[in-house]
């Protein structure tokens, strides 16, 4: 046995050594690089020929759905960590991650986005000192010229609040963009930033201006944000300093004046060493005032003289000093100390000289009022003190109900109506009545008549020195209005009488209202008077006073009453007007209710009321409340005493408390506090803060730099609360996600310093029992987080230390305290495992609750995934005084037990373990506690001495598995778990590739790289996206993955799973249905991976990822999600990078924004077996195209796969900005070529199907496929040659059936010749197959087409009124209303984007003609007489520019019925309904844009502004004029009303807010502001606009842009999610700007 303790203790000892990296290092157990992060290894991996040990995991059965609450809720009956990070312990608000990198080490890399208008003091970002913060705009800022500015100063430079300085930009590359000359950035992207270190403590403020805005400072700020920096604390002796993270901090409160001589400070303080606390918070030091209130100070430049070592000595700073230089450098404790800004002692002498610095009668006269009130209360008080109300139901001793309605009585008939405040508001009736008699005898008659609708011009101006009845008026106003005519009054004399009486009555009803108004005050006051008399003398919940005295009074005191002793409340009033005043000063305090803890209650509030006169206030009878005003000026010597009192504190010490921190004024605070850091820089800054607001905290510490705000956990009622409050107060969910410098920083909660006992609270033995102090302090060292509590706590001191009351001494350390006092020994060995638990990095948090009454807290290290769990058995109330065990299901966890770390529990000696005490008795001369109490401790020993578990662990798995043998009330036990052999292998692959992906270097990335760069646009579309039926059309059973509880991802590809980690983890929300499915099994990898097989190029990728996941199979389940978002994370941007690498130098040296457009582009392009090219001649050119080619789909989801995928108009409107634009000029040709080989009648099909069943029934496709031939010729490298390639014509005439692949070859020219050819001669055709085999909606009229060339403009035509041949091709199918085959926009004769198309179609073939590269000079056609009409190219193109303006531009001096807009640009020309010509429509911008030269450029800029005002949508174009008869703004397909016009969706072109046409839009504004010198400003307002799609981009899962929104930009159900031309035509917009040179940052 011996030798078995033996081995164990030297086990323990080493293992605790091991934590420590330089001992490691002795024994050459790890590499000495500084540089290295610390690994933390269990004991079996130390030792030879040990296994090394496992962490524990969480059953995978209890899974739940996230619960949408701001607080986290804690599980119950799960294990101590079961599903950690599972719905159920997630918070929903936005939780602080660690500056973690992917494997856990720190990483200095941070990006925070700025916006307009943001506000900013509201959200707080915590950062640590020497973090890299990058600053970037957020999308609203595209398009502006900002200038950004910081108060972090330069290098070398010293913080000033005031002093901003101008920071410099610089692109994604890392290339700077600013200059000296050109500081600003022009915002084109998300992705330029502005990097600072953060190298200095504190909280630093960045604003910026846009460039065209006067420079107003800061407080003129566009937008603004926040950092927080936080300082360090520092102990030990000079150059053997350590540092204490903050949330290793462990603080002990003393009141300062219960030290006694400082002398003896020295053993009382040794205390809080000896009991494990690393920091000392003191209460003020200074001298106090008369009540001995720690916190009412009299003089706050001299030590507190009761410290000197004899009675009437003095103290010195430099003596107080070294007593604390000692504790830092010797005990390695700091110090923090309070300071008190808001209040000081009445007795402070310094008032006598400067009573200007409080708020009196003198100072603030508004207070008068309330001063006049508080002294009718004190003069009642007086009397009940004296008898004189007893007679009257009021008696000396106040204790019963009857008594406090008697005093309500006696309060408002007998001492309110002494003093009628209501009168020091109103004014003085007659005196007005009489001088207007006197004035109104001597004036001219007035000429005016009496109009009562004035009279409410007069009101009562406030008096500035609150005198009764000294209100004023307007009194040369009120003469103009009440010295009138009257119509019953016939001589002067009368109308004199009239018109003063008038006056009368109204002045009366303005006193009167103010009477009420302040009657309703003073009764609200009553009310809060007798309710504090309640609460002390009358409630059994309260005190039961029986005293009247100063300390005791009936009525709060809200002014000092210097020299009213014997006066009247007469003679006192009038003393308020004198220099007594001076002295009459309003008391600080807590205000009661709501109110604004941002504006100080002693200012001037608006209206008549204020706390003062409500009697809001819990007043402090023993301070008056101090006057800084706004600047220094306003009290010199105030500003002046207070910096030299907070310096001095700085100086002495390693932080500051600030007191009554949410009453103080925000500006002195900031000023204070500034001068207190010029002294330490690092000062440590605690508050006490009860805002009840998280946001307006965050201002409070944004504008302070607030390092931790007290929190307190006697605020929990049950264990469960208690629990929360252990989570919410640090730290992150165990399993979270590790933090990613490409994601946007989350904002933070306030750091805490969480107490179990805070010095202003009473003892929780009086709340709760002296059996939970133990379990409570054991979960507030389990947060992460300073801790703290307050001296007694630990000595089971069983009533509240007061601060006013107590002037009993503190125990000294071994004369009455040691360690085995209350749970000194307990708390000492808890405030060890926090500060460890800090230090090591166990920076995650997991809270179970096992039972009611027991709390399971779990701290987890994220680098070497070791845990501490500590189990709590509280007893919020006393069980039963025989209470044995409690029954609680078994711990649990995944891994090994490493060690029990402590065993503790308190129990009452004697028979009864937890009988109720014995009343108390204390000491008179120091403090003490409860001495009959006795601590049960045992620390680091095996399982086998455990007195709470059953000595023997049983294996589940790979979980642990320990049965509680004895947990009682008060217990506390906390193991320390290490991984399994296995897991720990795991975790070290894990480790290994994920660094190597966040790096960018190492054997994984260079693995995957170069399988990644062997990958083309097919297959990396294949590994990104991919809809669910685009997978199923592969025929391998294939489908988006489908995540219980959520549904089906929008993509198989890693884009669906990325879309989803972006949102899920810079919020942690561990709770999310995808973290639950990843940590219920591997489904989510095997599919991942498995799917890739199915492309030939993917297969090397596919096992690449499957040997990648193995590891991540094989750990702890609740680690899953945080692993998964690291490798997949990692790999989705060598996937993104490859693609860039493969853009042209527009995309791959371009901004985010155009890479992100490029890459939604590959959405569309992909190969799908249900949507072919047809066949291709086998004598094409090469490079010939594959057996299966890649086709562009119109948009996701709903035009994926089959006979819906391609669209003729969609693919060429597409085609540039998709595949030109991307360089995918091979595959573009092959698309071209195939739509080529479908011509008939003259058309491009509106459907492809394959080519043998195409529809045609579109008249636009044609000209878009013309005009991308035109497109392509003129970008692509030999674009030229397209001409000659051989075209494989299906249908080489109309009525011809279907041919084979090369039974019919043309040369593309020829193709499109015949199109040309075919228009100019016209055809009527009728669709084959007409009927309900192709168009269920469409009536027989509707299948007849006929299609021309106007004679006289040479304007295309075609289409009837029963058919929608253009995009706008909506048909009704609504029997119910009416609307079944009836086109909502059939848009027939020639509409305004065909001429366009057409014309620029027409010059091209003039083009090629003119340099002889096709056969063909222009067209001719066959009259019914046969006779020939021919014009060339050149001659049909310039008859349509000189047709078109006067065809379809609407001037002004239009007289037409129809014309109801004017500067437009017709919808079309020669429709059959003719109104429709005139609409205002989203199209004209195309013929704007692809043939400028068709019109006038200033005709072309107003009918675009016309545009803007009207049409012009967040997202989209609107397709109709809102001011249209016909306008719809919100399309729904699915609604089935009996209004035709929106029936089944019948307005899909009647308003909805198309996004494609916002493209050429943008495009033609541009061209045309060109023309007509508006470039510059059209410029920022394109960026401007595209801010909405950068920001859609930015977060739709699918990564792309709708197909069109509803009214204003809003949401569409309806809509494809992403639109290949939508996307196509907003790249197309930044390639223009990028060809104008307006991309440049």
């Amino acid at each position: 046995m011996l030798s078995e303790g033996f081995h164990w203790f030297w086990r323990s000892v080493l293992q605790i050594l091991m934590r420590y990296q330089f001992f490691r290092w002795l024994l050459g157990f790890i590499e000495p690089d500084k540089n290295a992060p610390l690994q933390i290894e269990s004991e079996e991996e130390q030792l030879p020929g040990k296994k090394k040990q496992h962490q524990h995991q969480p059953p995978p059965e209890q899974h739940r759905p996230a619960e949408k609450s701001e607080s986290v809720v804690i599980r119950t009956g799960a294990s101590a960590m079961g599903n950690a990070g599972s719905a159920e312990i997630v918070s929903n608000q936005i939780i602080r991650r660690r500056e973690i990198s992917t494997m856990g080490k720190e990483t200095d890399s941070h990006s925070i986005p700025i916006n307009e208008g943001q506000n900013a003091e509201h959200v707080l970002y915590r950062l640590k000192r020497g973090s890299k913060l990058s600053v970037h705009p957020d999308a609203a800022l595209l398009g502006r010229k900002i200038l950004l500015y910081t108060n972090y100063p330069a290098e070398g430079q010293k913080f000033v609040r005031t002093e901003y300085r101008l920071l410099n930009w610089n692109l994604s590359s890392g290339k700077q963009i600013s200059s000296v000359m050109h500081p600003e950035a022009h915002v084109v992207d998300t992705d330029i930033y502005s990097l600072v270190e953060l190298n200095l403590s504190g909280t630093f403020h960045f604003y910026f201006r846009y460039l065209e805005r006067p420079d107003t400072g800061a407080a003129g700020a566009d937008g603004a944000l926040y950092v927080q920096v936080e300082p360090t604390l520092h102990v030990g002796p000079p150059g053997a300093q350590k540092t204490i993270p903050l949330d290793s901090v462990r603080c002990q409160t003393v009141l300062t004046k219960l030290l006694g001589p400082l002398n003896t400070w020295e053993p009382k303080l040794r205390v809080a060493k000896e009991a494990g606390y690393n920091v000392i918070h003191f209460t003020p030091v200074q001298e106090l005032g008369g009540s001995r209130s720690c916190y009412s100070l009299r003089d706050q430049l001299k030590v507190n003289s009761h410290f000197a070592n004899q009675k009437g000595g003095k103290v010195t700073f430099e003596e107080l000093e070294k007593v604390i230089k000692k504790c830092r450098q010797e005990w390695g404790v700091a110090s923090i100390c309070d300071i008190v800004l808001n209040h000081t002692a009445n007795e402070s002498e310094w008032l006598l000289q400067h009573p200007d610095a409080t708020y009196s009668c003198a100072t603030c006269p508004y207070l008068r009022p309330a001063f006049l009130l508080d002294a009718a209360f004190a003069a009642c008080g007086a009397d009940i003190a004296e008898g004189s109300l007893e007679h009257v139901g009021v008696p000396q001793v106040i204790d019963q109900e009857c008594h406090l309605e008697a005093l309500k009585y006696q309060l408002h008939t007998s001492y309110l109506s002494k003093v009628n405040i209501h009168e020091l508001y109103q004014c003085d009736v007659m005196k007005y009545v009489n001088d207007f008699m006197t004035q109104v005898r001597t004036r001219e008659p007035p000429k005016n008549v009496a109009n009562e609708s004035r009279f409410q011009e007069i009101q009562l101006v406030q008096d500035p020195e609150y005198r009764r009845l000294a209100s004023t008026i307007n009194f040369e106003l009120a003469l103009e209005i009440f010295n009138a005519f009257h119509g019953d009054c016939f001589d002067e004399e009368s109308r004199f009488r009239k018109c003063a009486e008038t006056l009368r009555r109204h002045l009366d009803s303005l006193n009167d209202r103010i009477r009420a108004e302040v009657q309703g005050y003073l009764n609200y006051a009553v009310d809060n008077v007798l309710a504090g008399v309640r609460y002390e003398r009358v409630q059994g919940d309260g005190p039961k006073v029986k005293e009247i005295s100063e300390k005791h009074s009936v009525f709060m005191v809200y002014f000092t009453h210097t020299g009213t002793e014997g006066k009247s409340l007469t003679e006192i009033e009038a003393d308020m007007y004198t220099q007594a005043g001076r002295f009459f000063m309003a008391h600080n305090g807590w205000v009661m209710g709501s109110s604004d803890p941002l504006r100080d209650f002693a200012e001037e509030q608006p209206g008549r009321a204020n706390v003062y006169l409500k009697r809001e206030l819990i007043s402090w009878g023993d301070s008056v409340k101090l006057r800084f005003g706004r600047k220094p000026e306003d009290s010199p010597y105030l500003w002046k005493h207070m910096t030299e009192y907070v310096e001095t504190t700085a100086r002495i010490f390693d932080g500051v408390r600030l007191d009554n921190c949410h009453s103080t004024p925000l500006h002195v605070a900031e000023f204070l506090l500034d001068a207190a850091r010029k002294i330490n820089p690092e000062l440590y800054v605690v508050a006490e803060l009860f805002t009840n607001s998280d946001a307006t905290d965050n201002v409070f510490v944004n504008r302070l730099g607030i390092t931790s705000l007290i929190r307190e956990a006697l605020s929990a009622w049950d264990s469960h609360e208690q629990g929360r409050l252990v989570y919410r107060y640090g730290g992150v969910p165990v399993g979270g996600f590790y933090a990613n410098s490409a994601r946007h920083e989350a904002s933070s909660v306030a750091h805490a310093l969480f107490l179990d006992l805070t010095h202003d609270n009473p003892s929780p033995v009086e709340k709760r029992s002296v059996y939970d102090l133990l379990p409570s302090a054991g979960l507030v060292s389990m947060a992460c987080c300073a801790t703290g509590s307050n001296r007694g706590y630990d000595e089971l001191v069983p009533h509240h230390i007061h601060v006013v009351d107590e002037e009993r001494l503190y125990q000294e350390w071994g004369k009455g305290v040691d360690s085995k006092s209350g749970i000194m020994g307990a708390k000492r060995a808890l405030n060890i495992l926090h500060g460890q638990l800090a230090e090591e990095g166990f920076s995650q948090v997991y809270v179970d609750q096992m039972d009611p009454n027991v709390v399971a807290v779990t701290r987890h290290s994220p680098t070497t995934h070791q845990s501490v769990i500590l189990v709590a058995h509280t007893a919020f109330g006393y069980p039963n005084p025989n209470a044995g065990a409690t029954g609680v299901r078994p711990l649990r966890f995944e891994g090994v037990l490493d060690e029990i770390i402590l065993e503790a529990s308190l129990t009452m000696q004697g028979d009864k373990p937890f009988d109720r005490p014995a009343p108390f008795k204390k000491d008179p001369n120091v403090i003490n506690g409860f001495t009959q109490f006795q601590l049960s401790l045992q620390e680091h020993i095996p399982l086998a001495k455990s007195t709470v578990f059953q000595t023997q662990a049983y294996a589940d798995g790979n979980n642990t598995v320990l049965n509680f043998a004895n947990l009682r009330p008060g217990t506390v036990v906390a193991i320390r778990v290490s991984v399994h052999p296995g897991p720990r292998a795991n975790f070290d692959k894990l480790q290994s590739i994920s660094n190597s992906l966040r790096r960018g270097t190492g054997e994984e990335w260079a693995q995957l790289q170069d399988i990644v760069s062997k990958l083309d646009f097919v297959a990396l579309s294949g590994a990104l996206f991919n809809c669910d039926q685009e997978e199923r059309d592969m025929g391998n059973g294939g489908s988006a993955y489908d995540i219980p509880n959520f549904g089906r991802i929008v993509y198989c590809g890693l884009q669906g799973f990325v879309s989803l980690l972006t949102e899920i983890s810079p919020k942690n929300d561990l709770g999310h249905p995808l973290c639950n499915n990843l940590r219920d099994g591997n489904w989510m990898m095997d599919y991942i991976a498995d799917r890739l097989t199915s492309f030939e190029d993917l297969k090397p990728l596919s096992a690449w990822l499957k040997a990648t996941f193995e590891p991540l199979k094989n750990i702890p389940r609740y680690l899953v999600p945080c692993y998964f978002d690291a490798i997949v994370s990692g790999v989705y941007n060598v996937l993104i990078n490859q693609v860039n690498e493969l853009m042209p130098d527009f995309i791959k040296n371009g901004h985010s924004f155009t890479q992100s457009l490029a890459l939604s582009t590959l959405q569309f392009l992909s190969v799908c077996k249900s949507a072919n090219l047809p066949g291709f001649s086998h004598a094409i050119s090469p490079p010939k195209p594959p057996k299966q080619c890649v086709t562009l789909s119109a948009g996701l989801p709903h035009f994926s796969t089959g006979y819906m995928r391609c669209w003729g108009r969609d693919t060429f409107i597409a085609l540039r900005g998709s595949m030109f634009l991307t360089g995918r000029y091979n595959e573009a040709r092959y698309i071209i070529i195939g739509f080529g080989q479908t011509l008939r009648h003259g058309l491009i099909p509106n459907l492809l199907d394959g080519g043998n069943r195409s529809r045609f029934n579109c008249r636009d496709a044609v000209w878009w496929w013309m005009y991308s031939i035109k497109q392509y010729v003129e970008d692509a490298p030999k674009g030229i040659e397209i001409l000659k390639d051989k075209v494989s014509r299906i249908f080489p005439y109309d009525d011809a059936e279907a041919h084979a692949p090369g039974a019919f070859d043309q040369l593309l020219y020829d193709v499109m010749q015949e199109a040309l050819q075919v228009h100019f001669q016209g055809l009527q055709y009728r669709e084959r197959n007409a009927g309900r085999e192709i168009d269920e909606h469409m009536v027989d009229q509707g299948f007849n087409n006929h299609i021309g060339v106007h004679p006289e403009t040479g304007f295309v035509y075609g289409g009837n009124n029963f058919n929608c041949g253009t995009w706008m091709d909506k048909m009704g199918s609504s029997q119910k209303a009416g609307n079944k085959g009836r086109p909502s926009t059939p848009r027939d004769g020639s509409a305004v984007e065909l001429i366009g198309l057409q014309y620029a179609s027409l010059r091209f073939m003039q083009s090629l003609a003119e340099k002889d590269l096709i056969p063909y000079s222009g067209v001719e056609r066959k009259g019914p007489s046969g006779e020939k009409t021919k014009w060339t190219y050149k001659e049909w193109a310039d008859r349509i520019k000189d047709n078109f303006e006067k065809f379809f531009f609407v001037s002004e001096s239009e007289t037409g019925s129809l014309a109801n807009k004017k500067l437009i640009y017709k919808d079309s020309y020669g429709a059959t309904q003719s109104w429709t010509d005139f609409q205002l429509r989203c199209n004209f911008p195309i013929t704007l844009t692809v043939a400028p030269e068709l019109c006038n450029p200033q005709n072309a800029w107003r009918a675009l502004e016309q545009a803007r005002k009207y049409i012009q949508g967040p997202l989209g174009m609107k397709t109709l004029d809102p001011e249209d008869w016909n306008y719809r703004a919100n399309y729904d397909n699915s609604n089935d009303s009996t209004d035709c016009t929106v029936a089944h969706g019948a307005n899909y072109h009647q308003g909805p807010e198309w996004v494609w046409p916002i493209g050429f839009y943008l495009r033609a504004r541009l061209i045309f502001a060109k023309k007509c010198g508006h470039l510059d400003e059209t410029i920022a307002e394109t960026w401007s606009i595209l801010r909405n799609h950068l920001r859609e981009l930015q977060t739709s899962h699918w990564r792309g842009l709708p197909e069109l929104t509803n009214d204003n930009g809003a949401y569409c159900g309806d809509s494809c999610r992403t639109q290949a031309w939508s996307v196509a035509a907003i790249l197309e917009v930044l390639y223009d700007l990028h060809s104008l040179g307006a991309d440049v940052a």
